[in-house]
């Protein structure tokens, strides 16, 4: 074991070395463009080598953003990449994340955890170091810094502007969470840590909020990810007690720019797991849903170490309510999953918000991702994907969507060669295939849009894509921008 750490110690010494703004030479001249634009820093957090600090300026959320890294025990800076899993922190209440208020938040646990710094808080009842022995992954938690949370109540998606103001510390920030996690984040951890890159070897994971984006960036991103890990979220953020008593009073949706359920429900059904969890079925991904039950069971209030001392419903009383409608979640959760027909695994333990993500992490998620991250991880041959994201990717394809009003986009029977998919929605859309085509050959695009055929030639670019538009006389998918929702059927000979 010594061995081992001290050759840890060096390599990570090295990487410190060569990352850290000094005198001599500065973290902007030892990273490629853009990183070296970032100020990016590595540093051991109290002198532990396999936690540390990844800090940097984003030029997406313009700030400084600190992350925690967690190395395993097999972890190596050079060899054989490790996978690496993303954990995704929960609620921070904007009016609460002032480290002034501390001595008020710690009456109550729930409300300590919602407080000042309390991604760093939340992050830490993993307790993910004492598993750093039998993890065979390396974790990364984006936004731990203990003085002050970033994402709020981000939903760990992109917001946009809107007419209502965000005026903090009433509302929290509209911010690109998305764009910042895989435009960001995702590539300077690869770029920096010996981590694998690939879906098979890239987990997300979460605990309140942050099970429910967990669920979110699988269903959104299909195809990033094989493993999620969904600790006490939210799965049907329209069921009625959790929508008017969490969901609205909050303010998820407001403070990304997404008004209410009723000015913006197309959005509102986007970042529902429940309205787009088709996109996981046949993606081969490991889907694991748990939660506490808010310790109501008499036995396990006196007797379960889940429902004692912070944790207890005396210590956290709003912790059990929450719970309690969480694990409710859960039950829909696996529910509809059941009806889908995606494969997932659920767990359910006493205790009340926050109290069993030790255990989850320990018991379920580390042996979980270990085997899910060895196998392998096979690809589509079709695919169904539904999303109202007006400019996307997913398995390769990339498409823009032009339409006059929010709606819904569903590609069924895609391909994922690229010789054919259906459309169904409205407007006009600029399809660009996967790479699977001879660069500089010439095909032919077939498509069919209520019963009107249409063909273009397109020609592959250097990069082995197709690109061609479905518009007025060429098989539109929709008329004109704001047009009834129509199909168009795309084949490519």
């Amino acid at each position: 074991m010594w061995p081992k750490t001290l050759w840890r110690l060096a390599v990570l010494g090295a990487a410190v070395a060569m990352m850290f703004a000094s005198a001599t030479a500065s973290a902007d001249t030892a990273l490629p463009a853009p990183y070296s634009g970032w100020n990016v820093q590595v540093a051991p957090i109290d002198g532990n080598d396999q936690v540390v600090h990844l800090s940097f300026d984003s030029p997406l959320l313009k700030r400084r953003v600190t992350n925690t890294v967690y190395l395993p025990d097999s972890y190596y800076d050079s060899g054989p990449k490790l996978p690496v899993m993303y954990v995704l922190h929960g609620t921070v209440l904007s009016p609460l994340d002032n480290c002034a208020l501390n001595a008020v938040t710690s009456q109550e646990t729930l409300v300590r955890m919602i407080g000042c710094g309390g991604g760093y808080l939340q992050d830490n009842l993993y307790d993910i170091p004492s598993q750093l022995s039998k993890m065979n992954f390396v974790a990364v938690s984006p936004d731990t810094d203990p003085n002050g949370s970033i994402c709020q109540t981000c939903m760990w998606v992109d917001g946009r502007s809107d007419l209502l103001p965000n005026i903090q510390p009433l509302t929290a920030s509209e911010l690109p969470a998305d764009s910042f996690l895989h435009q960001e984040l995702y590539p300077l951890v690869e770029s920096i840590f010996n981590v694998r890159s690939d879906r098979g070897g890239r987990g997300v994971m979460g605990f309140s909020m942050g099970g429910w984006a967990a669920a979110l960036q699988g269903m959104i991103h299909p195809d990033a990810y094989s493993y999620i890990g969904y600790v006490s979220g939210g799965y049907d953020i329209k069921e009625p007690v959790l929508q008017s008593t969490i969901i609205e009073p909050v303010g998820y949706f407001r403070d990304q720019g997404y008004t209410t359920s009723l000015t913006d429900p197309v959005w509102w059904a986007q970042f529902n797991p429940r309205d787009i969890a088709t996109n996981l079925k046949g993606a081969d991904v490991a889907f694991l849903l748990s939660s506490g039950d808010g310790c109501l069971n008499p036995v396990e209030l006196l007797n379960a170490p889940e429902c004692q001392g912070d944790f207890s419903p005396v210590r956290s009383p709003s912790g059990s309510v929450l719970e309690q409608e969480l694990s409710l979640n859960r039950t829909i959760a696996v529910n509809d999953l059941t009806a889908k027909g995606i494969p997932f695994h659920t767990v359910q333990t006493p205790g009340t918000h926050g109290a069993n993500n030790k255990e989850m992490f320990a018991t379920q998620i580390v042996p979980g991702a270990n085997a899910k991250f060895a196998a392998s991880t096979a690809t589509p041959e079709t695919f169904s994907y539904r999303t109202a994201i007006p400019r996307f990717s997913v398995w390769d394809y990339r498409i823009q969507v032009t339409r006059g009003t929010d709606g819904f986009l569903d590609l069924t029977g895609a391909r994922t060669d690229g010789r054919a998919l259906t459309l169904t929605g409205a407007g006009n859309a600029d399809v660009t295939t996967p790479a699977t085509f001879t660069p500089g050959q010439t095909y032919t695009v077939q498509s069919v849009h209520e019963s009107h055929p249409a063909t273009q030639q397109v020609t592959a670019d250097n990069t082995g894509r197709l690109r061609f538009a479905l518009d007025t006389g060429t098989g539109e998918f929709g008329t004109t921008a704001g047009s009834t929702p129509g199909t168009t059927t795309v084949t490519i000979s």
